[in-house]
């Protein structure tokens, strides 16, 4: 077999030159060991890149953490996140701080039970830039503070205060105050949701958390706590407070235009959530049959009902079985919105159409027990009232009513301040709209409106 080498002599001393193919297998085999060559000095030139930067990358890390050590004031000293351009690279130093009271376990402020102390503070630098190699490890550089003062007076003792949102996230900017004044100034929360307050005298304190735009999880806007202080020791407070969400009910859904409500803000909507059930005054649109709520905004959402006692709970109707059919009652679906954000939220209710005519056109809504039952239907533990105001049309006229779940009676008269003419006639007749809304709902020729909120389950 002849060589290459054999055929570039023969090549030499026949002016016929090399063939096209020779040429492109030359071309083919030159440009391999040139793209592989190239792919060396890239690769290396990468390497040398990464060297240098984490390098580069150590001495900020380094820089970070003699920073955090000249730091006067540790409470001063917060997590924060700054970009660094050095020699064309963009370098992401960021610096987390936490109090522990060992420096191999955890503290988190406000945490339960306290009668902890603070001892010291952990720092913690992580620095990348920009281009890292997929899977390459950030630079990191760690060390724990040892303040150069006691921080725990020992006649006097401190107040940790942890404000999370509803997220489990620390709340920062929230102000906290505390009654009797402590004698020190109270910094808001820090960016992991945590105050302190120091050299306080022994005593009880109420500690109280605000920030505009923000409700608590017991829907109120300035939440409080009371909390004992005992010398040389820290006592702990923790509030949940975040952003509210707005809620726009609907009553009724589907209800015909002109549907009536109570009056003013005397229809309640209980919210249920995994924290238990709130009864929150409307923010807006009370009376209508829109009213809108601020709330704190849960991760898990809240599944309404309208009105506040016993029987308008659907959970407190028992399941039960005519014939071959069962009928149960259950909360609707939950409705969730993020912090700061508008959702709409359906309430169901009954609806019944009520004629003109009879002694004046005030009307009112009243709770009554109903007749024995077995399972028995729920009650009110005491009679509930609601007044839909002057809504009674004339003779030959109707108008549509909406009513919690229960058992109601309607009445009517001449005067919102007349309770003898309220509770002297009742009012008939009373038509179900078609179809009945909930399924369930029944009248009597007394005024009585049974609104049960069972229905039948599907087999």
């Amino acid at each position: 077999m002849r060589t290459w080498w054999h055929r570039l002599h023969r090549v030499t001393r026949d002016e016929g030159g090399l063939s096209l193919v020779e040429v492109l297998v030359a071309m083919l085999i030159f440009a391999m060991v040139s793209v592989g060559l190239a792919y060396s000095m890239i690769g290396t030139l990468n390497l040398t890149r990464e060297a240098r930067v984490r390098v580069v990358a150590a001495n900020l890390a380094a820089d970070e953490i003699d920073l955090a050590r000249d730091t006067d004031d540790l409470f001063g000293l917060l997590d924060r996140t700054r970009e660094i351009t050095l020699n064309g690279d963009v370098f992401r130093v960021q610096r987390s701080t936490q109090w522990v009271s060992d420096p191999a376990a955890d503290f988190s402020c406000g945490a339960s039970g306290g009668g902890g102390t603070l001892r010291y503070k952990r720092v913690n630098v992580t620095v990348t830039w920009g281009g890292m190699r997929a899977g390459a490890a950030p630079v990191r550089s760690d060390t724990v503070l040892n303040p150069d003062d006691h921080i725990n007076d020992p006649t006097k003792g401190t107040i940790l205060v942890s404000v999370l949102r509803a997220d489990g996230t620390g709340n920062p900017n929230v102000a906290i105050t505390a009654t009797p004044s402590t004698g020190s100034v109270i910094s808001s929360t820090d960016a992991q949701g945590c105050t302190y307050i120091l050299r306080v005298n022994p005593g009880s304190y109420t500690i109280r958390a605000q920030r505009t735009g923000h409700v608590s999880d017991a829907q109120t806007a300035t939440p409080a706590q009371t909390v004992s202080v005992t010398p040389g020791t820290t006592a702990s407070v923790g509030f949940q407070l975040d952003q509210a969400a707005t809620f726009d009910a609907v009553l009724a859904p589907g209800a015909p235009v002109g549907t009536r409500v109570p009056t003013g803000t005397s229809m309640p909507v209980s919210m249920v959530s995994t924290y238990g059930i709130a009864t929150p005054a409307p923010v807006g649109g009370g009376g209508t049959l829109t009213p809108r709520y601020s709330l704190h905004p849960f991760t898990s959402g809240y599944q309404p009902f309208a009105g506040s006692c016993l029987s308008s709970d659907p959970r407190a109707w028992p399941e039960t079985v005519e014939g071959a059919t069962t009928f149960r009652a259950e909360l609707p679906e939950p409705v969730a919105a993020a912090p700061g954000t508008t959702v709409t939220m359906p309430v169901p209710m009954g609806l019944v159409q009520v004629s003109g005519g009879g002694s004046g056109t005030y009307l009112r809504a009243e709770s009554v027990t109903p007749a024995t039952t077995d399972p028995p239907t729920p009650t009110c533990a005491s009679t509930v009232s609601y007044a839909y105001g002057s809504v009674v049309p004339a003779a030959g006229s109707t108008v549509v009513i909406a009513l919690p779940y229960g058992t109601w009676r309607l009445l009517q008269g001449s005067s919102t301040s007349q309770t003898s003419q309220l509770n002297s006639t009742r009012v008939t007749p009373l038509v179900l709209p078609e179809p009945s809304v909930p399924q369930r709902i029944t009248t009597t020729t007394a005024g009585v409106i049974t609104v049960d909120p069972r229905t039948a389950v599907a087999p």
